[in-house]
Order: C-alpha cells, then sequence, then structure tokens
C-alpha cells in the first residue's frame, strides 16, 4: 500500500470515530426498525415528499403542528409536535409520545398537583417532573431510561449497541444501589410544560436524556421529525440540512433569537448532566459538574468568555466556531465531538465556495491543532504507516512460536454476518472474523504458543466486538461498566455463538482458545483501544509497546433544538476492569518499545523537535521475540 492509500485509511478511521457508539468506529451500524405505531398518528397522513401542515393555534399558549415521521424514508405516519408562545420555533414533544416512538410505549404520566407528575413506564419504574421548577428526578434512573426487551428482540438498545448476531443480550446487573438522580433543567434555561396526563420537553432534550449508546435519537429539523440511529442527517436525508434553520451557515441569515437561546440551554444540560466526566477536559470539570457550563466558561477566563459568546451568537458562523472550540479545546478528550456536520449542497455552487474561501480558511488559518484528538491522530498515523502491506491485508504474522493478530478498529460488519448466517456467505472480515479465523489457523498450526493483538493503532469501536473476541480467548461472558450519573457499577452479560454456527447452545462453550495472550499498544491505542490491553492484563496476559491512550467513556449522541446531533463522552457506560477502575489514564506497557527518540523538523514552523522513535513497531520479529521471551521465563 503506498503512501497516499495509507494515509486515506489514517482519515477514514479518524472520520469514523466521530460516528462512535461505544469509543470510536470503523462503520457505523445501518438503521434499526423501532415499532412505533401505538400513539402517532396515522390518520392525518401526506403524500411522500410533502411536509404535514395541519396546524392548531390553542387558547393554552401554543401551536401544534403534524409532521411526517422520516426513518430511513419519509414514511406515511405523523406525530405531534407543539411550539409554545415563549419560543415559537422549539419543537416540544410529550414524553409519552416519545415512549411509544422509541422505547415500546407502556408510559404512565399522573398529575400530582402544583406542577408536578409521576412517570412510570411499563416495567414500573419511576421518575418526577416539577414543571414549575424545571426538576426531573429518580430514584432509580436507569431503570426508568433503558428496555433491555429492545436488545432481546435484537434490536440495538441499551448495552448492545450492533445488530451483531454473534452476541445476544443476557442480563444487566448492578452491583451497587442507584443514587437518587435530581436534574435542574430549569437552571439551564429550559422550560417544561405538563397538563393533565401528559408533560412536554423540547423534542432534543428528551432524546438526549433517553438515548442509549446505540444512538437511537430522534430530531426535528424545521420539516420532519427524523428518527436516527448512528447515520448523520445527510445520510438519511440530502435535504436534512436545508431548512430555515441551516440557511444561515451560508447566507448570513441570523438563526432565531429562541433558538439560538435554546441550543445554549441544551450544551449546558447536556455537559452537566449527560457527560461521563472523563478527567482529561482543559474546562474545570469539578465547576461544570456542580455549576454548569455558564460558570466553567466564566473560570476559564477571557476565552471562556468568548467561546461563551460564540456559542449564544444569533450569528450562524460565530455559533459554529463556538461549537469547534467546545470540542477542540474546552472539551478535547478524544470522544467529544460538537464540530457541527452539515452538508451544504453542491460543492461547485457559488455560495458554497464562497463560503469556504472568505469564512471557512480563514477562520481555521489560525487555529492550533494540539490536544488529545491531534495526539491521537499523529501516533495512530505514523504506526499505521510503518505497517507491512501483508500484514495489513492479512492481518495475521508469525514469528516463532508466536503469532500477531492486526486489529486496526473494533467494528462490526452487519451486512457481512447477514450473509454469512442466512446465506452461507464467507466469514467477515471485521474484528470478530479477523479474530477467529486468526485463532483458528494458530490453533492448527500447532507450534504457535502465544498470541499478540496489534492496537497499537487502534482508535477504538464497538464493544460488542469486543466481547466477541474476549469470549473466545477467554471464555469470559460480561463487560463491566459504571454509570456515572447514578454512580452504579455494573455487568453485562451475554450469550456468544463461539463456534459460529447460528445457534446459541452448549457447544459453543466448547470453543476456546488456550494460548499466552498479549497485547502491542501504544498511545493511540484509545477507547475499546484502551479497555481491551486492561482486559488482556486481567486474563493473565502482557503489554508490550507504550502506555495506552485512555478514553474510559462509551459515546452517546445529543441533540440541539436546530437539528445538529453531536457526540460526547458519555455517563451511561464508562468502560470499566473487573474493579471498576477508571481507566482513563491508560495502561503501561509490561514491556516498553519507546526507548528512543529521534529530531524531527516541523514543516510549517520549520522548528526541530524530539519525538518518539516509533521505527520498532516495524519490527515484527523483534516484538514476537520479546512476548516469547516473556512467557518463557
Amino acid at each position: 500500500m503506498n503512501k497516499k492509500k495509507k494515509l486515506t485509511a489514517i482519515a477514514a478511521v479518524i472520520a469514523l470515530c466521530m460516528a462512535m457508539t461505544i469509543g470510536c468506529g470503523k462503520k457505523a451500524p445501518a438503521d434499526s426498525q423501532m415499532p412505533a405505531e401505538s400513539r402517532l398518528s396515522a390518520e392525518s397522513s401526506v403524500s411522500a415528499g410533502t411536509m404535514a401542515t395541519e396546524q392548531n393555534q390553542n387558547e393554552g399558549g401554543y401551536e401544534e403542528k403534524t409532521v411526517q415521521i422520516f426513518q430511513g424514508e419519509l414514511t406515511d405516519r405523523t406525530t405531534t409536535l407543539r411550539f409554545y408562545d415563549e419560543a415559537p420555533h422549539v419543537a416540544y414533544m410529550g414524553i409519552r409520545e416519545y415512549f411509544d416512538l422509541m422505547l415500546g410505549g407502556g408510559l404512565n404520566v399522573e398529575e400530582q398537583g402544583d406542577g408536578r407528575y409521576l412517570l412510570t413506564n411499563a416495567a414500573g419504574a419511576q421518575a418526577e417532573v416539577d414543571t414549575a421548577k424545571g426538576v426531573v428526578s429518580a430514584n432509580d434512573m436507569p431503570a426508568f431510561e433503558n428496555y433491555l426487551e429492545k436488545a432481546g428482540e435484537g434490536e440495538r438498545s441499551s448495552f448492545k449497541d450492533s445488530e451483531a448476531p454473534y452476541l445476544r443480550l443476557r442480563e444487566l446487573v448492578y452491583l451497587d444501589a442507584p443514587e437518587r438522580v435530581e436534574m435542574d433543567l430549569g437552571g439551564c434555561g429550559i422550560t417544561l410544560y405538563g397538563e393533565k396526563d401528559e408533560v412536554y420537553f423540547p423534542v432534543s432534550v428528551l432524546t438526549t436524556w433517553l438515548t442509549d449508546i446505540a444512538q437511537n435519537t430522534v430530531s426535528y429539523n424545521g420539516r420532519y421529525l427524523y428518527v436516527c440511529c448512528p447515520k448523520t442527517g445527510s445520510e438519511q436525508d440530502r435535504s436534512y440540512y436545508h431548512t430555515e434553520y441551516y440557511d444561515g451557515i451560508v447566507s448570513g441569515k441570523p438563526r432565531e433569537s429562541d433558538l439560538a437561546a435554546a441550543s445554549y440551554a441544551e450544551l449546558c444540560f447536556i455537559f452537566r448532566y449527560m457527560y461521563g466526566y472523563p478527567g482529561t477536559a482543559a474546562l474545570d470539570t469539578g465547576i461544570l459538574r456542580e455549576k454548569g457550563l455558564d460558570e466553567a466558561l466564566t473560570a476559564y477566563g477571557e476565552e471562556g468568555a468568548k467561546y461563551r459568546e460564540e456559542l449564544i451568537s444569533e450569528d450562524f458562523r460565530r455559533f459554529w466556531m463556538g461549537m469547534h472550540h467546545l470540542s477542540s479545546v474546552l472539551l478535547d478528550d478524544g470522544h467529544n465531538s460538537t464540530q457541527l456536520t452539515m452538508d451544504l449542497g453542491d460543492p461547485e455552487s457559488f455560495d458554497r465556495q464562497k463560503y469556504f474561501l472568505e469564512f471557512v480558511w480563514e477562520s481555521f488559518a489560525n487555529e492550533t491543532t494540539g490536544g488529545t484528538s491531534a495526539r491521537l491522530f499523529n501516533t495512530a498515523g505514523r504506526i499505521m504507516m510503518l505497517r507491512p502491506e501483508s500484514f495489513e491485508r492479512e492481518c495475521y504474522y508469525q514469528f516463532g512460536d508466536t503469532a500477531m493478530i492486526y486489529l486496526n478498529a473494533f467494528y462490526v460488519d452487519e451486512e457481512g454476518w447477514t450473509s454469512y448466517y442466512e446465506n452461507g456467505g464467507p466469514l467477515p472480515e471485521d474484528t470478530m472474523g479477523t479474530v477467529a479465523g486468526g485463532l483458528k489457523r494458530a490453533a492448527e498450526d500447532g507450534g504457535i504458543r502465544n498470541i499478540v493483538f496489534d492496537v497499537s493503532s487502534n482508535l477504538g469501536g464497538n464493544s460488542d466486538a469486543v466481547m466477541g473476541i474476549l469470549s473466545l480467548m477467554t471464555g469470559k461472558d460480561y463487560l463491566t461498566g459504571f454509570n456515572e450519573l447514578s454512580k452504579q457499577n455494573f455487568r453485562v452479560y451475554f450469550d456468544v455463538d463461539r463456534n459460529l454456527d447460528g445457534v446459541f447452545d452448549e457447544k459453543d462453550s466448547d470453543i476456546r482458545y488456550d494460548f499466552n495472550y498479549a497485547a502491542l499498544t501504544s498511545g493511540a491505542s484509545f477507547s475499546c483501544g484502551n479497555l481491551f490491553p486492561f482486559l488482556v492484563r486481567e486474563a493473565g496476559g502482557m503489554l508490550i509497546g507504550d502506555r495506552t491512550g485512555g478514553g474510559c467513556c462509551s459515546v452517546q449522541k445529543a441533540v440541539l433544538s436546530e437539528g445538529f446531533d453531536i457526540r460526547i463522552s458519555g455517563y451511561k457506560f464508562k468502560l470499566c476492569d473487573d474493579e471498576g477502575s477508571n481507566l482513563e489514564s491508560g495502561a503501561e506497557a509490561d514491556v516498553q518499545l519507546l526507548t528512543e527518540t529521534i529530531t524531527e523538523t516541523n514543516e510549517f514552523t520549520g522548528e526541530e523537535m524530539a519525538s518518539p522513535d516509533y521505527s520498532v513497531y516495524a519490527d515484527l520479529d523483534g516484538i514476537c521475540r520479546q512476548v516469547s521471551e516473556w512467557y518463557s521465563e
């Protein structure tokens, strides 16, 4: 593979990190098809390609609009949104309606008086809403939020974040009692409304709060209600971004003042309550947790004040820069991606060219490229450039009694597995397929004692893939996590089709590969690429290379009222070892490879600088030899 192709591959991995499920991802899962029949209005459906325009002005200070649902394609289903006089451009939705659409229905809303409501889901778990104060609380928030039944039906939900058919969610066990959770939405600037048997939240707040790690969300872009999985809006519908909410990006048309205020309020909510607090942000996360985003930005000084002005600006372009600074400066931990994704239409159009020339390039000309994300990209890229073409192609190498298996990401080829199980297609070449084939090959060789998993340029991926290969290695059937909001450790148990025959049965326990295991690591071993080495060590294996790069939070999707979706280091599933340890600081290697430095010249500044000599990662024979010697001793 030539340099140009390698760099393209590196860029692709980084780009796909922005669409991660747990950690980073190589391939975004396809849509799951969630039933949404129970309370969604079908009688007011309209023809495809048009928006439902049924509106009703109520005396209670709001307007109702019936809008079509877009789920992979424009459907004939509709739902009703409210637009209150205080914020006429901000879409509100009833929480019962949301449960019917996304969480299997069955939510009961009981008015308690004085603006208070008791919410009870189908499993009996409860939450309380005080609309007068704007406070949402629950004694057991995870029980109220999650429906494991959806995953039991084979769909992405809760803790199974792909359609990997070799993996079946069996049980979720919390190891601690939950702490009571209170979320002060009113203090963030978010108004709630209630009447009789329904409580109304901004659509964006509902979906941000109730989304799962599989990133099932809804968003309203001014025309349709989009039911999305990890896909971006432009993949859902090429006209997704061409609405009144987005026109200001190119045209300079200002944002609506109520939408600008709502989006900032939602950012305050997101980063106070939905954030996983991995501990690596430049922003003071202690202030963020206790007092909120506004106070944290104030404490950051003049730059914080500047970024706040960008985030609340009614100028789309300043707002866009503020979101960039939030992601790349204030909260750059390798997972947060708040840069706004936009499809600005025909790249040859005059408006788009003018926009990029006059604003984008000019704005980013003086931007720094340092930080966690840049470090990860740089380290992964340098190591990937050293990979022999044959190793990249086969993902397998052996020297003496030691074999190496190359894992550049943890991902699930869902289409490939469907073809394999249903049509007798070839074994997919994703993570599980690569490892299953590699371990089988090593076992049939007869002379292999040690297996090294090369995750030195692995920026992360899908926890389902980690679970699958961990089961092949050790027979382990669970992953351990921590819920940052309810302060609970938990274990998620799975059945794994280890013999890949399409059946979960006792024959699966016969498949286990008893090798000595090791992981080749670097500072680019991030997210699931960071979790996996911890699990290898926990299973008695060794690490060779350099300290891993951290990344302990799963990725959650959050949505703003203008339809933008962002990705954050989420609170619902912080990756842990069996002891419940925070893995953000990374795992130190048992055998350190980076002992030498080289002097390089910065091609932009001409400055000479010392950097680690990564050439040792190209010596696969030497790495295999050191692992063999480690286990021989």
